[in-house]
Formats: structure tokens, C-alpha cells, sequence
């Protein structure tokens, strides 16, 4: 069809063929617009986060890609992904079997909390020594790890009553700590406030600023962003959860973490087929909050998907001297997140965990 065809006439005669041909047009744009937005597995994402064609061109070829997305203030952001030949079932049975998933040489010590949580799921966490040693410095606004001013003072009284082994006392008394905050959480959400520095952070109020700067989640799936929000006072039945803890190489420290992982399926077109969505609830340095979502998008009619990994990240020490140099640091961890996807497809594809 050329521009003759389509082209106003000079008269009225043939007005009607005009507006035909006008409107074939425009049903085409559309259906072809239409057609490319359905084939493309990453529209979920739009349009807050793209994958560009080169970077779909480097999936199709069987590489896994990873970027740092543009962030404001204390946060910091990335994406990865890689294809993989695999379902939503055998992606839940080994998220489900998180201490064999998250196996690396960055991962010093892992543990899944029983339901309901007890002391015993965390016997095999410790403090590192550098740790224990500045327990006794540790005041409100001025303490090298992200406690409240009441876990504080648990700690010193620990340390100031041991009976001879003050290591074994204080790593005691810490893994009540983080016992405590977990059965806390999962009764009414609740989490202490940080008070290790001279601004009191609310970790609650900061994940809710991370949770809106995936806008994506709160336009495709806002009964799965109610439920986050309000957890556990909102339940959802297609929702299944758990908690976990893990020591971890993070930017020259063994940092510990406590995450929550919800997990729901999806069934509707555009849907990620399995959607993973990690919240930290305590860290023992650097982080004030933490949200990650590990998404298994639909793929080809052969069997190949693509798993997509968003992680934004609230730090409290880009403000410092040294802000920039920890940036860099912190974001070249999460870039290790193509080391951690690679191999996490590798597992995938090798079967379902022995133990499921």
C-alpha cells in the first residue's frame, strides 16, 4: 500500500475509500503492537524495568545478563537474568529446600525457621569475634551492629554476667535476640527499630518505600502487595511462606540476615508462571531493608523460560567518607547475582533436590 492510496482526495468522490484504507491501518498498527507486547516475556516488568534486545538477544543465546538500575538516595538496585529449561514445580522445590539453593562460596552458614520458630533452628549461628569484641562499645547512635537499644543491653549484661566464657554467653543471648524478633514478626509484624546509628530507622517504613519503587507489582498483582504490606494481619491463602537465616561475605564483613520468602503462582497471561518475593527483617550490618523478586517468566512453546532476579537494597553508609567506595562494593556483590542464577540453573535442570 503506498502513500498515493492512503492520501486525502481532492474531492469527496472517493472519501469512503479513504477512511477504508484509513482504518485497515490503524487495525494493523495495533494488532502488530498488540502481538509484540504479548510475545515479549518481560512485559511484566514494564515500564519501570526493560530488557533491551540486545540484552533478550544474550538471553536467547544462553547467556545470563545482570545491570545496576538507576536508583536515589541510600538505595541500591540490580537486575539479572538467565533462560532455563525448567517449570514453576521444580522451582519451588528448591526454593522450599533454601539451605541447599543458596549453597556458595559467599553463604558461611544457612538455616530454615521451623513453624513456629524455635531456638533450635538457629544452633548453628555465631557472631564473628570482631563482633562479640564490640558488643562492649555498643551504645544507641553509636554501635558497629544494627540492633535496638534493648538488644544493646541484653548483650552487655550478657557479657558483664558470663562465668567464664563470654563468647559462648553474648552468641547465646544473640541468637534469643534474633529469635525473639522472628516469633515477633510472625505474630504481628513487628520489627525494631535500628538505633545503631545517630538516625533511628524504622525498617518498616523503608520497605514500604522499596515495595513502591516496584511499581509493576503493585499494578499486576495488588493482592500479592496487600499481603506484604500488611503481613501477617492480611493472610492469603495462595500465598506460601517461610523464614530463614544466613551468614553471608558482604563487603569485607560476615553480615546475618533474617529474610521472609513468599512465594504465590500465577495463572493469568503476562504472569510470571512462579513469583518469589524476599524481605529482609534484620540485618547485622549495613542494610535497613531489603526486598528482592525472583520471577519465573513463561518463555517458548519448547520448554525454555527465563528467570528474571530484581533486588532493591536500603544501605545506611552511602553517606559517609567512604559512601562511594561501599556503593561499588555493594553493588559488585549483587552483580554476583549471574554467578548465583548460573548456578542456580544448573541445579534446576539437573532434577529436583534429592531431599524434596
Amino acid at each position: 500500500m503506498t502513500t498515493r492510496d492512503i492520501s486525502p482526495p481532492n474531492g469527496g468522490r472517493h472519501f469512503a475509500r479513504y477512511l477504508k484504507h484509513l482504518s485497515f491501518l490503524m487495525i494493523w498498527f495495533v494488532h502488530v503492537a498488540l502481538s509484540q507486547s504479548s510475545n515479549d516475556p518481560f512485559t511484566f516488568f514494564r515500564p519501570s524495568i526493560t530488557i533491551s534486545n540486545s540484552e533478550h538477544a544474550q538471553l536467547d543465546d544462553g547467556y545470563a545478563i545482570a545491570r545496576v538500575l538507576p536508583t536515589k538516595g541510600f538505595e541500591v538496585a540490580v537486575l539479572a537474568a538467565t533462560p532455563v529449561e525448567v517449570d514453576g514445580d521444580r522451582l519451588l522445590a528448591w526454593e522450599r529446600r533454601i539451605e541447599e539453593l543458596k549453597q556458595s562460596s559467599y553463604v558461611l552458614a544457612i538455616g530454615r525457621f521451623s513453624n513456629p520458630p524455635r531456638i533450635e533452628d538457629l544452633a548453628g549461628l555465631e557472631l564473628d569475634s570482631g563482633d562479640v569484641s564490640a558488643i562492649r562499645s555498643c551504645r544507641p547512635r553509636n554501635c558497629e551492629i544494627k540492633l535496638s537499644s534493648s538488644e544493646m543491653e541484653q548483650l552487655q549484661s550478657a557479657e558483664a554476667q558470663a562465668q567464664g566464657n563470654r563468647n559462648a554467653a553474648i552468641q547465646h543471648v544473640f541468637r534469643h535476640i534474633v529469635l525473639n524478633r522472628v516469633q515477633h514478626y510472625v505474630a504481628d509484624g513487628h520489627i525494631p527499630p535500628s538505633e545503631d546509628h545517630h538516625q533511628q530507622i524504622q525498617p518498616a517504613s523503608r520497605f514500604a518505600l522499596l515495595l513502591d519503587h516496584m511499581p509493576f507489582l503493585r499494578a499486576r498483582l495488588p493482592q500479592l502487595v496487600a499481603y506484604l504490606r500488611a503481613y501477617p494481619l492480611k493472610t492469603n491463602p495462595e500465598v506460601e511462606s517461610f523464614l530463614y537465616w544466613s551468614k553471608e561475605h558482604f563487603a569485607r564483613k560476615a553480615v546475618i540476615t533474617v529474610t521472609h520468602v513468599s512465594m504465590v503462582r500465577n495463572d493469568g497471561s503476562g504472569l510470571p508462571e512462579i513469583l518469589i518475593v524476599g524481605r529482609n527483617i534484620f540485618s547485622s550490618h549495613y542494610i535497613d531493608a531489603s526486598l528482592s523478586v525472583t520471577a519465573l517468566m513463561r518463555g517458548d512453546a519448547n520448554g525454555k523460560n527465563y528467570l528474571v532476579y530484581i533486588n532493591r537494597t536500603e544501605v545506611d553508609v552511602l553517606h559517609g567518607a567512604f559512601g562511594g567506595i561501599i556503593r561499588h562494593s555493594i553493588q559488585d556483590h549483587l552483580k554476583k547475582t549471574t554467578e548465583t542464577l548460573t548456578d542456580l540453573r544448573r541445579r534446576l535442570e539437573s532434577g529436583t533436590p534429592l531431599s524434596d
